[in-house]
């Protein structure tokens, strides 16, 4: 008996010291082969492993210097965030069994870049675009399309310091992900990332993400400002030998001609309250809420009228709604007439349908929309006592999913 209990004691402080040690060494060996893929580019150096099963763990300390350029990346952290021990072990047998885990959270603080230093430069230099920000940032000021390295420092910045987060969390069964990416440029802006992807394929470590074409049934973003816009304003009205009023109305111009340009004639309504963001500190925040499941692909392929109308857009500017987006001098154009009958089949041919008939409609296609807003598009295979079962096609297979029909709000059958 004594020794039994002897067992019980000491076995989960055999788990933690087991557990502790796999964790520093899964990282250990990972930081190992990265140096080894890096090296013939650059060099990767880190001063410390954290692995205490605690949140988080990971790694601190982290340098980059790249053999082409005389500079230096600098990382803070690159750490793994859990809710607790057992999540913990659950990401520690999924990278066992070499699978991705259900749900993570990364963080990656502190990257720091020298705004003078070669690196920086021959980045601007190739991408000629803006360091961070929109496409929008520099018009106005001067003849600038984007703002160099020198531009930033005489803005006041001296150093790039940039936050990243990364999280996701899987729903086996229904094959959707969700996943959220924020970017936090010290003293200057936020931008977030928050998508939802139906019938997504999830890889094996090491696996190509990439091989999918992602479908999306919602995503936010939201820009926020952490005094660039102060800064940048201050500089442009000097670079254009004005004062701050007369650059915002330059700036303002500027963007209408750029967005009639681009195809998107932009409402007097979204022009103010973008000028109510550009004067002072605040946010934009952009949703999306399409009815199907939108190909992200063909997301480049949409006018302005489809990409507002499609996916049912909605722009928040600094907490006010803005409720016209687009103004178009003249009628739209209306669609050939392949195009019209093509959308009469669609909508004649979908027919709203109770649940307790589709038993009689194995095999067809369904559009499903669910209380809590999300939008399913795929083939219905079986009917259960408590879920759909549902067949979403995909490039080079497809996947299987179930729904529960008490989050149905709506069906609609293809005849």
């Amino acid at each position: 008996m004594r020794k039994v209990l002897i067992s019980i004691v000491l076995l989960p402080v055999l788990l933690y010291a087991g557990a502790k040690g796999y964790l520093w060494y899964s990282i250990y060996s990972e930081m190992e082969d990265a140096k080894k893929t890096i090296a013939p580019f650059a060099k990767l150096e880190y001063q410390s492993i954290q692995f205490p099963l605690t949140d988080p763990f990971g790694v601190r300390g982290i340098t980059i210097t790249p053999h082409a350029v005389n500079d230096t990346i600098r990382i803070g952290s690159a750490l793994v965030h859990t809710s607790g021990i057992t999540e913990l072990f659950r990401l520690i047998k999924s990278y066992y069994n070499e699978r991705m885990p259900e749900r993570l959270r990364l963080s990656v603080k502190r990257i720091g870049l020298n705004l003078n230093g070669e690196l920086v430069s021959w980045i601007a230099n190739n991408q000629q675009s803006n360091l961070f920000g929109t496409p929008l940032d520099a018009l106005g000021c001067g003849n600038r399309r984007y703002f160099s390295p020198a531009d930033l420092l005489e803005m006041g910045y001296d150093k790039l310091r940039l936050d990243t987060t990364l999280s996701y969390q899987f729903e086996r069964g229904i094959e959707a992900i969700e996943l959220y990416v924020k970017f936090n440029v010290h003293d200057a802006m936020s931008i977030a990332l928050d998508v939802s992807m139906p019938e997504f394929v999830m890889p094996a470590v090491g696996g190509n993400v990439g091989l999918q074409i992602p479908t999306l049934t919602n995503f936010s973003v939201n820009l926020e400002d952490l005094s660039f816009n102060e800064k940048r304003n201050k500089y442009c009205a000097t670079v254009n030998g004005t004062d701050v009023p007369k650059f915002i109305d330059h700036h303002i111009q500027a963007v209408k001609v750029y967005a009639e340009e681009n195809g998107f004639p932009v409402s007097d309504q979204l022009l103010a309250g973008y000028r109510n963001y550009v004067a002072a500190s605040g946010n934009i925040t952009i949703n999306a809420n399409p009815y199907d499941p939108i190909d992200a692909m063909a997301l480049a392929n949409l006018n302005a009228r489809q990409f507002v109308e499609w996916l049912a857009l909605e722009v928040n500017i600094s907490g006010k709604v803005i409720e016209e987006l687009l103004v178009f001098a003249s009628p739209a154009e209306s669609p050939a007439p392949a195009e019209q009958d093509k959308a009469k089949v669609a909508l004649d041919t979908y027919k709203p349908t109770p649940v307790g008939e589709l038993d009689r409609h194995i095999n067809r296609l369904l559009k499903i929309r669910t209380v809590d807003g999300k939008s399913h598009h795929a083939y219905l295979s079986r009917v259960e006592a408590s879920n759909l079962v549902l067949t979403k096609e995909l490039v080079g297979g497809s996947v299987v999913f179930s729904v529960p029909i008490a989050q149905i709000q709506e069906v609609l059958v293809l005849y």
